[in-house]
């Protein structure tokens, strides 16, 4: 991280004054993990393979019956079979004898190889060789991308699809990760009206509820809509108070400068102590951006033009919810 970071410099210093988490944990359905962060190391079960298996199609062989192969001298072998997707044997597999075999099929421990099969001439139920080719050739063994009881996901990760994958190719459908904190979010601004209510000239629909809880969502927490506050202190710090006994965090999205008056860092130092951390940032829109404590709960601020909202809640909204659960950042 560059020294001269202003986000980073002072998103630093804020999770610094937070407690790290996660506050407690559950076991969650895989089918529910995405986003979540993981709270334990979970280890393979299997060998990945869990076996010795063809990434072509073609013909599975002894590599030591073509060892002389040439164009001058070829090697015809008789074709015995074939090893299916899905069938664990290779009955007939051995010197002088081939099987078929196509993307998937098992391939026994031996010294056996897979010719392509647009690497050979067919005759009837022969094959002919014309090269020599190696060992395990075209074939992944059982435990090439890993081995059993290797760590796959590090404590403190936030779960990706690709974990997701993972963890479901091991045949693991349940995973133990850090509770959701309950985030409470607030519009505010005088000029904020429901996105349900009749449209009226000076007004603006309250679509930062709708864009902050999905971001919230995505983040790992569960977001608490507490309606549209306008441009009062005294209301906003009672409603504030009220949402943080509940709430392990809080969003506000817009009213953090209402006319001449700083008046969210007053509603913040209010609830407070701690209150205030950050107060803007030197950066696109960051004047908006505040960044406080109500004793050890997090309240982020951002601004109230909604791609600004989203923009200041992925910088530092995400990243806090993270540090509540746990997550290695």
């Amino acid at each position: 991280m560059p020294e001269d970071d202003p986000v980073q410099s002072n998103l630093k210093q804020f999770l610094k004054t937070i407690p790290k988490g996660p506050k407690s944990l559950e076991t969650i359905p895989l089918l529910s993990a995405l986003g979540r962060v993981i709270a334990d190391e979970p280890t393979a079960v299997m060998d990945d393979p869990p076996y010795s298996r063809s990434i072509m199609e073609g013909y599975a062989l002894c590599p030591s019956d073509v060892v002389s192969a040439s164009e001058t001298a070829p090697v015809t072998l008789d074709v015995v079979g074939e090893i299916r997707v899905g069938q664990d044997h290779a009955e007939g597999l051995g010197t002088g004898k081939v099987l078929r075999v196509t993307t998937g099929s098992f391939i026994p421990a031996g010294e056996y190889t897979v010719v392509k099969a647009w690497d050979v001439e067919t005759k009837g139920e022969q094959i002919i060789v014309t090269k020599p080719v190696s060992n395990h050739q075209n074939i992944e063994i059982q435990g090439e991308i890993r081995k059993k009881g290797t760590m796959l996901l590090k404590k403190g990760k936030r779960i990706g699809s690709d974990d997701i994958f993972l963890l479901a190719s091991q045949g693991i459908t349940e995973v133990f990760v850090a509770s959701q904190p309950k985030v409470a979010l607030f519009s505010s601004g005088d000029e904020v009206i429901p996105a349900t209510a009749p449209f009226k000239t000076g007004a603006i629909w309250d679509c930062n509820q709708y864009g902050l809880s999905s971001l919230i969502t995505l983040s790992g927490g569960i977001p608490v809509f507490k309606g549209i506050i306008k441009d009062d202190a005294e209301l906003f710090q009672e409603k504030l108070n009220a949402a943080l006994q509940e709430a392990d965090m809080v969003v506000i999205s817009g009213g953090t400068a209402a006319g001449n008056r700083d008046f969210m860092a007053e509603v913040l130092n209010a609830v407070g102590p701690p209150g205030v951390v950050v107060n803007g940032i030197p950066m696109r829109s960051g004047k908006p951006i505040i960044l406080g404590l109500s004793g050890k709960k997090p309240i982020v601020c951002v601004a109230g033009h909604p791609p600004e909202a989203a923009r200041g809640f992925s910088l530092f909204g995400q990243p806090t919810l993270g540090h509540l659960m746990g997550e290695v950042q």
